[in-house]
């Protein structure tokens, strides 16, 4: 059995190599990529995760307003949110915080 998550996908424009869960996870951040009002590195690592999970891909739109550019933290309360879901949410909310507060927002070259 191969293990997709170990194989190389896509090629970025510099020159290093993205590595996807599956299919349906490279898909999915093309496609949610090409739809982010920014193409940086914020908007590029929180589609990448978000896109890792079933779960968080298939309620892409309830954890995220891709047109103001905001997490929508009650996502954290619904249903469907699994443990493993909330931790990915979560470590998106802080990641964008602290860059915020700390660096502001200076995470792209």
């Amino acid at each position: 059995m191969n293990n997709t998550a170990l194989r190389a996908g896509a090629q970025s424009a510099n020159n290093t190599h993205m590595v996807f869960a599956n299919e349906e996870h490279e898909k999915f951040y093309f496609e949610k990529l090409g739809q982010a009002r920014y193409q940086d590195c914020y908007h590029k690592a929180l589609i990448y995760i978000l896109g890792i999970s079933e779960d968080t891909r298939n309620h892409f739109s309830q954890i995220y307003d891709i047109k103001s550019g905001y997490i929508k933290t009650e996502c954290l309360h619904q249903g469907w949110q699994t443990s493993g879901s909330v931790r990915v949410v979560r470590l998106d909310f802080y990641g964008r915080w602290r860059n915020t507060a700390i660096h502001g927002m200076k995470c792209c070259h």
